[in-house]
């Protein structure tokens, strides 16, 4: 319970309650404590910079201001990381299991491919499996040369069902 304040801005009074803005250093008074053993540790009103600040900052007016930092590199990095890309690709048994023996171990059994990737939502892409002994099925269909066509990514972490069969 604040008794007192002290270290406040008197030139300026506030109507409502007759009281002066306070300042960084400005102190409070408790019963319990006694006088100033209140202070202000984060006040709000310090400017701190985000990254959403700096993504947003126009590099020309930074560079003027903070000549030690390249924004303009800052933001091609920025830029780079938002290029569409394929992350990881790897394949699992209906489990979950990562199969990382022989494939043709798998034969006759559905496997499922997973495709993770970062901005490519829509996007369109070709997927080799490129096997000599086994064929790969998808959705009733034998994939010809083991790929996967014109397959649209729908999500960042796709599954793909395959079923597997000895090649004939």
């Amino acid at each position: 319970m604040v008794t007192q304040w002290s270290g406040a801005y008197e030139n300026v009074t506030y109507e409502e309650n007759n009281g002066h803005p306070l300042l960084e250093d400005s102190k409070a008074t408790c019963p319990i404590g006694g006088k100033d053993c209140i202070s202000i540790i984060n006040h709000g009103q310090v400017a701190e910079i985000t990254n959403r600040n700096l993504h947003n900052a126009d590099p020309i007016k930074m560079d003027m201001i903070n000549p030690f930092m390249d924004f303009a590199t800052f933001r091609n990095q920025k830029e780079m990381s938002k290029t569409p890309k394929l992350i990881d690709y790897y394949i699992t048994d209906v489990e979950g299991n990562r199969i990382e023996s022989d494939i043709t171990n798998y034969i006759g059994d559905k496997i499922i491919v997973h495709i993770e990737t970062q901005d490519l939502i829509n996007d369109r892409i070709n997927i080799n499996m490129n096997n000599k002994f086994i064929d790969f099925i998808y959705k009733g269909e034998k994939l010809e040369k083991d790929t996967l066509k014109n397959y649209e990514i729908t999500k960042n972490h796709e599954e793909i069902e395959l079923f597997i069969e000895k090649e004939y």
